[in-house]
Formats: structure tokens, sequence, C-alpha cells
């Protein structure tokens, strides 16, 4: 059974990326490091990959959404899609067709629908239309 599983999140995970726009930026990998000592700071990056990161800043906090398929309750009749914000990433860095972006935050889930994986995840899209920059954040 647990075989079953792993090869229906693989096909679904598989059928998003291919939904996915072919101008979309999508997270691409993602990789924490590992503290050695107590006091050590611990991150999450990510690496972003698309056609074109000329939208992209450094420095700017960027929204991670996920697109979600509804289906009835049945399961075999797709009533649309919905996107969903999952969190913020900050930009730290951009080279060519990667950018790499640190995890800032991860959304509450109190007004936002619950999401069946929490935190950020590879496949999941940056919406640029949220972005913020952190010079006009730190003004508010």
């Amino acid at each position: 059974m647990k075989i079953f599983s792993k090869a229906l999140w693989a096909m679904t995970f598989l059928l998003f990326i291919h939904v996915a726009r072919a101008d979309d930026i999508l997270i691409a990998d993602a990789r924490k490091n590992i503290p050695l000592a107590d006091d050590e700071a611990s991150f999450k990056d990510y690496y972003l990959s698309g056609k074109d990161l000329s939208g992209l800043k450094k420095n700017s906090l960027i929204t991670v959404v996920r697109n979600i398929t509804i289906k009835d309750a049945s399961g075999s009749q797709s009533l649309g899609e919905i996107s969903v914000p999952v969190g913020q990433l900050k930009v730290i860095s951009i080279q060519g067709k990667v950018a790499v972006a640190r995890e800032h935050k991860l959304f509450s889930r109190s007004e936002l629908p619950t999401l069946e994986q929490t935190g950020l995840m590879i496949g999941d899209r940056i919406d640029l239309d949220l972005k913020v920059d952190d010079k006009e954040k730190a003004k508010k």
C-alpha cells in the first residue's frame, strides 16, 4: 500500500508540473542547513527556476502559492482549481536562470484553505503579483 501511495503522489506531482504554465517560476529544489551547535541558525533555502526571472529582485519578499484541483466527493470529476497562498520567501541571490530564496514565513491556515501538505514544496509556484519589496514593507 505504501508503494501505491508513493506512486500516486509522484504521478500527481508530475501532473502538477505539467499543468504549470511555461512562464511560471517554480520551486525546483529545497535545502536546509544542519546546525552543528545550539546557537547556530537554521535556514531553509529554495531554488527557483523559470523561463524569466526578471521580475525578481534581491531582498524582495515573494509569495508562494499552490494550485489545488478540487474534485467532487467521488473524486471522479474536477470542479475547478484554486490557487492557495502558502507562505513568503525572501530572495537572497539571482544567478542566471536560478534564484535562491530563503523561507521568510508560512501563512496561518486560520483564514486560508487547508493544505494536505503544510510548508513550501517543490513544484509550488511564485506569484509575482503578490510581491512585496522589503523597503516598502519597512515603511508600513
